[in-house]
């Protein structure tokens, strides 16, 4: 068996790539590696996706010529934009990019070159990256559309009846946003609850600050009463939408691109999400083309759009993305094999 070294920036990424990592690992070594600190508890128990779990090593050449001698790498994969220079540049073992997505830029141009294979989210990024004279690009499909029959852990949150507006992966600027809508859609539905879910758990308890005009709680407080219940735990988001009467995704009222608006319609709930795209127009436009997503610019966006969904003035759909899964993730594999 070959060994396989897969890199992950934190969460986020492995969630992604996991649908891939199950298929591998029947047939190589799998050696994951990744740069957040904050991942190292959830990786840990994921342990059936890999064989090593380690952080990835200071980015000089020494350290990153020395690792990939130590685990014998044959092939280096690197999901979605983890460009550390040295790492790109002082490996030997073939370089794949999965799941990636053009931003334009020199910076960009120049690392991406190094990559023996490209598979990318759209036809556009596909475009982009042999426009830089890339040596193979594949568009396969957004691997977030993939969910191999997720675990769901208990959560123990009791709805008693109330309607849940789920927030996931908040940024400053977006809570604030939040806030406001919240407060008005209250007055409208007394038994609406907020579950807010910040994308830096560490920002937790700053989040609580920002709501405590309402009866707001910790996740891990096992408080009982609470208005806006503030998620400080990993792993659990995904599970947490199947809650929701209705979601909203951040990471697009500010300018970071979004983060996975799939995760919320793979429950079958409608989606609420800002302008700010970039980094998931594709499952935006998914959603907004079946009328299962809806884009809010401001509170009064949020506000008019969850009273029409709940009042049923807004028509929606629940979508079954599912649909395209298989397809995409075939198209990985056959990609990947074909370098291996």
């Amino acid at each position: 068996m070959k060994t396989l070294w897969f890199h992950v920036a934190s969460v986020g990424e492995f969630n992604t790539v996991k649908p891939i990592l199950k298929e591998l690992i029947k047939e190589h070594t799998i050696v994951l590696t990744y740069f957040s600190p904050r991942a190292k508890n959830y990786l840990s128990q994921q342990a059936q996706y890999y064989h090593t779990l380690e952080r990835l090593p200071l980015d000089t050449p020494f350290t990153v010529r020395h690792f990939e001698k130590r685990i014998s790498a044959q092939m280096l994969f690197i999901v979605e934009r983890e460009f550390w220079p040295f790492l790109i540049h002082f490996t030997k073992a073939k370089k794949v990019l999965l799941n990636a997505y053009a931003k334009g830029g020199i910076y960009e141009r120049f690392m991406s070159k190094k990559f023996n294979l490209i598979v990318t989210k759209t036809e556009r990024d596909k475009e982009r990256f042999e426009s830089y004279g890339c040596k193979q690009v594949v568009s396969c499909g957004n691997l977030k559309f993939i969910f191999e029959n997720p675990q769901e852990k208990h959560l123990d949150i009791q709805k008693n009846g109330s309607k849940f507006f789920v927030a996931g992966s908040t940024h400053r600027g977006e809570e604030e946003i939040l806030l406001e809508a919240f407060g008005e859609l209250k007055k409208i539905f007394p038994d609406l609850k907020l579950l807010i879910a910040p994308r830096h758990v560490s920002r937790a308890k700053e989040v609580v600050k920002k709501f405590k005009g309402f009866k707001c709680a910790l996740k891990t407080s096992k408080e009982e009463e609470w208005d806006v219940l503030v998620i400080d735990t990993l792993g659990e988001l995904f599970g947490i939408y199947s809650l929701a009467d209705v979601a909203f995704v951040g990471g697009t009222l500010v300018n970071v691109g979004g983060h996975n608006l799939l995760e919320p319609a793979y429950h079958r709930k409608p989606v609420l999400f800002g302008p700010f795209l970039e980094k998931v127009k594709d499952m935006a436009d998914y959603l907004m083309e079946r009328n299962a997503g809806f884009l809010v610019r401001n509170s009064k966006d949020i506000v008019r759009v969850v009273e029409d969904v709940f009042t049923g003035k807004k028509l929606w759909n629940a979508v079954d993305i599912k649909a395209n899964a298989e397809r995409i993730k075939s198209c990985y594999l056959k990609s990947i094999r074909s370098m291996i």
